[in-house]
């Protein structure tokens, strides 16, 4: 079977783009980090549910010792002003960065807004405890 004139021009299309010049000076684009999964259970579901039952203190934990590195504190001197359960629309809990690629798969977790001396700040967590610092008022 002879190619047709419409395969080679895409073809050609494909590997000028991956080979073009500029390809190699780009820096490559990194998918954050995530967790290990917990080992498998003979059922075990692909999202973890969150439900009004669901515990929020492991990311309430997690989210006051990033805010007290952040800055520079106790956390016995901070205050926990709020706590929602959250869907996040993908893996960036709500907070995406500039170059980076996220899964796109609606992802629990919280809305956490801590307080500290003049500060307010909000974290986005997942159900398992990871913590993104969204905003700084």
């Amino acid at each position: 079977m002879r190619p047709t004139r419409a395969r080679l021009l895409i073809a050609a299309t494909l590997l000028v783009t991956a080979c073009g010049p500029g390809a190699a000076d780009q820096p490559p684009t990194r998918a954050p980090s995530l967790p290990s999964p917990a080992p498998a259970s003979p059922v075990t579901s692909v999202l973890p549910a969150l439900t009004s039952n669901t515990d929020p203190q492991a990311s309430v934990d997690a989210a006051l010792s990033a805010a007290a590195e952040h800055l520079g504190m106790s956390p016995a001197d901070l205050h926990v002003d709020q706590v929602d359960a959250r869907q996040w629309g993908d893996s960036s809990l709500g907070c995406p960065k500039p170059g980076i690629m996220y899964s796109q798969i609606v992802t629990p977790g919280f809305l956490i807004v801590i307080s500290g001396p003049g500060k307010q700040l909000e974290y986005h967590t997942d159900a398992r405890g990871q913590v993104v610092l969204c905003q700084e008022r």
